[in-house]
């Protein structure tokens, strides 16, 4: 009968790998377009040499100066301000006598996929229906339609799996709806904490222990005496609904490769920064970029695009990628102060500050 307790009728744990149909879809009018073009999946395979994405001219030097010597005080100005141990006074009145600009290109390849994976859940069960297996065969993870977040956002969902329930007896006691009590471990009774279990006391003359009587043993008032407690998870009742449960996980993944001028301007800093976007490119699956001007940007656009459908491509689905290319303003500054020559770098579109030596920093003495 459906509304009867019946067995476990899940077949699925764990990870799921999509179908192969489904790699790489993200809809109806990507899957004809993939149809369409071959059926290019994002299952983890060597990228084709003949597949590429061609770029024209750059939009941007990277030789043009993006910030103004105005701009360059100011930006030094507000970084000094923030330090507690920085004079302002060499900001204010440096000797620029250079502005150098070390601008460069960034790539970044995101790829937002969908994970599914399930596992078995509880809840206590007060009678009534049971969709269980008997009602209609339950769906396969992938078969589940669910409306998706906004494209390159993170986000998890917990969903139960129809006609996966079934009721089963409670684990944690074995379907007998109490477990032993664990401070005194199923005995009801407890050593007693005035003789220490000894029975007898010494003070002037020996005595018995009023508090147990000379048993060195009292109640164990944590379960009254009786050795168990009822099931916590079950209530009591020695029986729980099983149902299998499905998450599904949406993940931006992001991979970045930026071209090392090799001055002495740490590249780690750029992550903190945004650039000048000259190119977009979206697509349920892309291809590397080739006839770059910088040609390490091609190099690592292929790098990028082989990782993530190696890393990618084989339990989760790839629903769609974009990359792009930033120019990442950088300028170096070299100014003199009381004679000697100092530098510091401006970066990003935000025009944040890196110096490896301040002249105006105050001694602290402990």
């Amino acid at each position: 009968m459906p509304g009867a307790p019946s067995g476990p009728c899940s077949a699925y744990e764990g990870a799921s790998a999509p179908p192969f149909e489904l790699i790489g879809d993200s809809s109806t009018d990507e899957n004809k377009s993939m149809n369409d073009t071959g059926g290019k999946s994002g299952q983890a395979e060597q990228l084709p040499h003949d597949e590429h994405e061609e770029f024209g001219p750059p939009q941007g030097d990277l030789n043009t100066l993006y910030v103004s010597e105005q701009d360059v005080k100011e930006a030094l100005l507000q970084y000094v301000s923030s330090k507690h141990f920085y004079r302002s006074t060499p900001a204010k009145h440096m000797k620029i006598q250079n502005i150098i600009p070390l601008n460069t290109y960034r790539y970044r390849l995101e790829t937002f996929t969908e994970c599914r994976q399930t596992h078995r859940a509880s809840e206590l069960y007060d009678g009534g229906f049971v969709d269980s297996c008997d009602v209609a065969p339950p769906p396969a993870p992938w078969n589940i339609v669910v409306d998706p977040p906004p494209l390159f956002t993170d986000c998890k969902m917990h969903i139960p799996i129809p006609h996966t329930y079934s009721v089963e007896n409670c684990p944690d006691c074995k379907g007998r709806g109490t477990t032993v009590c664990p401070s005194c471990t199923g005995t009801g009774k407890k050593t007693c904490s005035a003789c220490n279990g000894s029975g007898s006391t010494w003070q002037e003359d020996f005595h018995i222990c009023t508090f147990c009587g000379g048993s060195g043993k009292v109640s164990c008032f944590n379960c009254h005496s009786s050795g168990m407690l009822k099931c916590y998870r079950c209530n009591g009742t020695g029986i729980l609904l099983f149902h299998t449960e499905l998450t599904i996980t949406w993940k931006n993944n992001i991979s970045e490769h930026v071209v090392d001028k090799n001055s002495d301007f740490p590249i780690f800093h750029l992550q903190e920064v945004t650039g000048k976007g000259i190119f977009t490119d979206e697509h349920s699956l892309v291809y590397p970029i080739v006839n770059f001007p910088e040609p390490s940007i091609s190099e690592g656009s292929r790098a990028c695009i082989e990782q993530h459908r190696m890393q990618f491509g084989s339990e989760s689905r790839i629903v769609i990628q974009k990359q792009s290319i930033e120019v990442v303003p950088v300028t170096k500054v070299e100014y003199e102060w009381k004679g000697k020559l100092h530098s510091f770098y401006v970066y990003g579109n935000e025009k944040k500050v890196y110096t490896k030596a301040y002249p105006g920093k105050y001694c602290s003495v402990m």
